[in-house]
């Protein structure tokens, strides 16, 4: 019998693993995604796991759990350089009563994090009503009065995502990978893509994920494209923690 989602997160058994983004114009790393991952789960699939959450009435907790253990296995004293950490969110998360509380809490227990997360909104078929309702605009407000900015997820999948980009006003678009496969052969995905680079500006960041290929890598360079995420670039793994200094 399989383990329910919070006797899991209460036994510990939760991990998470960082994939790089790559600014490829000074081919510096830009950020790193935080994944989640349960090694206890035989051929453990994320999307699965938080619709198992969803059904056993607990996708709050497994997001704010997920969330509070992102930014605690997190290197964000590395003296080299100060990377942004992009952390996955549902909308309905995000218009939850406790949220509010749950990100002024993490403001207080670390102050450090101000100006470092990239909440990226998930556009699941499950919440399509959230995006029309007034509580999301409020909650990514609050978002970005505390310092932390906002990313669409998987742009290009979900029905709304051009309405969503024009009416949430994302700091980040983030083009799923159906764009990046076999992009140096297609011009509709290379036309697409030219679009999007045209419409952001210095407040709207784009970034391309599902990089595989040398290739498809070189044409995103050439069309412009600021940031790229991918296997070929950097594959999830665990970060090594470095310890604020004590004086």
């Amino acid at each position: 019998m399989r383990e329910n989602i919070k006797t899991l997160m209460k036994s510990n058994k939760l991990e998470y693993v960082y994939q790089p983004l790559w600014n490829i114009i000074n081919w510096k790393i830009y950020g790193y995604e935080s994944l989640l991952r349960c090694p206890a789960i035989r051929n453990f699939n994320p999307e699965d796991f938080f619709k198992r959450a969803r059904m056993e009435g607990c996708l709050f907790e497994l997001d704010s759990l997920s969330i509070k253990n992102s930014i605690i296995n997190f290197p964000f004293f590395n003296p080299k350089n100060h990377p942004l950490l992009f952390i996955n969110i549902f909308p309905s998360t995000l218009i939850h009563s406790d949220f509010e509380c749950l990100i002024l809490n993490l403001m207080k227990e670390h102050p450090y994090i101000h100006g470092r997360l990239v909440f990226e909104l998930n556009e699941t078929s499950d919440e399509n009503y959230i995006w029309k309702t007034p509580k999301l605009k409020k909650g990514i407000s609050l978002l970005k009065d505390q310092g932390f900015y906002v990313a669409l997820d998987d742009v290009g999948q979900g029905e709304g995502s051009l309405q969503n980009i024009i009416e949430m006003k994302p700091n980040y678009i983030k083009l799923d990978k159906y764009f990046s496969e076999e992009l140096a052969t297609c011009k509709e995905k290379q036309a697409v893509i030219s679009f999007f680079v045209d419409y952001c500006n210095s407040e709207t960041i784009l970034i391309l994920e599902g990089v595989e290929k040398e290739i498809d890598l070189a044409q995103a360079k050439y069309l412009k494209v600021p940031i790229v995420q991918g296997y070929l670039l950097g594959k999830p793994e665990q970060l090594t923690l470095i310890s604020p200094m004590i004086k």
